[in-house]
């Protein structure tokens, strides 16, 4: 009797034990956190959908041998692996793969130096990963430094495009010095995009970093302003060329009441950076009580005739700055350009020129 009931208690387990199907396996692919040492950050970690960028502290490390530590999504894998010495004195590419197998995302890591540039020529452009979108980068020191960033990511969201001359942000050879300028022009993001509220997309530039991940659920938190900075701004100078697109259409793309002229924006701001607010974004870059001082272009309206015009923008200080602070690179700075002045809440005109060169933070 004994026996029947174990063989019927076994029965009845291994049937119920059959229909338990294994727990799936994790799909997603990222990185959620990179680890060096606290002596060599000046700042922490910007990580977004595509990149991982930190500054560091170049006398207090060999860059070409650079082992960072990464925390990943639960049961996937990384290459190279964690841990591994690197040569960043050029980004490298991290792929990480899912726990299923099924998805990659590609992470562009740039380790940058400590000596923030003050002129920027736009002369240097590679394309994205998948081969896109234009992206400029600068050089100091021979080394490369991926500080600028646009909205091209969460365009190709909305509006995928395989020709880098479709996205908003562009390399312009209609330049003012040299080879190329950066070129921003307002771009519809077609059916989709009047579908989710977002009917264009503003061709836009900035010193930071782009969260793709946020670019269609919260597109103001998706814009990462701000790099090191250590020496106290008093003026921002460059050349520029702008021809608006018309009458603003807002995120229905119906016309504004009243109606207006779309107008581009050009601006910078110097913050003092802590731990709890390392970055502003484009909800509280120009009001948060962190701003120390701003430089903005009065007036947006189109240029006259066909060629450049200088710009000559005062920073206007709130509050003085800490010469320490300053010194230990505590303060960021943050520049903006972008082709319609309220593209970031969707509002401007489709085909809203901004050409941009030759730019210099003049310090003090």
């Amino acid at each position: 009797m004994k026996s029947t009931v174990l063989l019927a208690m076994l029965g009845t387990f291994l049937t119920v034990s059959g229909c338990i199907k294994p727990e799936a396996e994790n799909m997603e692919a990222d990185i959620l956190v990179m680890t060096l040492p606290d002596s060599v950050l000046i700042s922490p970690p910007s990580i977004t959908n595509t990149s991982v960028t930190a500054f560091v502290n170049f006398s207090k490390l060999n860059i070409k041998a650079v082992a960072p530590q990464f925390s990943i999504t639960e049961g996937a894998s990384i290459q190279p692996a964690s841990g591994t010495p690197q040569d960043f004195s050029k980004p490298v590419i991290y792929t990480v793969t899912s726990q299923d197998g099924h998805w990659t995302k590609q992470y562009r890591v740039s380790l940058l130096q400590n000596l923030a540039p003050d002129n920027f020529m736009f002369e240097n452009w590679t394309v994205n990963p998948d081969g896109n979108y234009y992206v400029p980068y600068e050089v100091v020191e021979a080394e490369h430094q991926n500080i600028w960033a646009s909205g091209n990511s969460g365009f190709s969201l909305i509006a995928p495009e395989k020709q880098p001359e479709a996205y908003p942000t562009q390399r312009s050879t209609d330049a003012e010095q040299g080879q190329y300028a950066a070129y921003l022009e307002t771009k519809s993001t077609g059916a989709l995009g009047a579908l989710v509220g977002m009917p264009i997309a503003p061709g836009n530039l900035f010193l930071g970093s782009f969260d793709g991940a946020k670019a269609l659920t919260a597109p103001l938190e998706a814009t990462i302003f701000g790099v090191p900075f250590n020496k106290k701004p008093q003026r921002l100078t460059g050349f520029y060329k702008y021809v608006s697109g018309g009458p603003v259409t807002d995120k229905t793309g119906k016309p504004v009441t009243p109606e207006r002229q779309d107008v581009c924006d050009i601006y910078a701001v110097l913050f003092r950076a802590t731990a709890d607010k390392p970055f502003l974004n484009g909800a509280n870059v120009l009001t948060d009580p962190s701003v120390v001082a701003i430089a903005q272009l009065a007036s947006g309206t189109p240029t006259s005739g066909v060629g450049y015009q200088a710009f000559n923008l005062t920073f206007n200080y709130k509050s003085e700055v800490n010469q320490d602070d300053l010194a230990e690179f505590a303060y960021k700075i943050a520049i903006v350009f972008s082709s319609s002045k309220n593209g970031a809440v969707f509002e401007g005109a489709v085909g809203s020129k901004l050409y941009i060169d030759d730019v210099k933070i003049v310090t003090q």
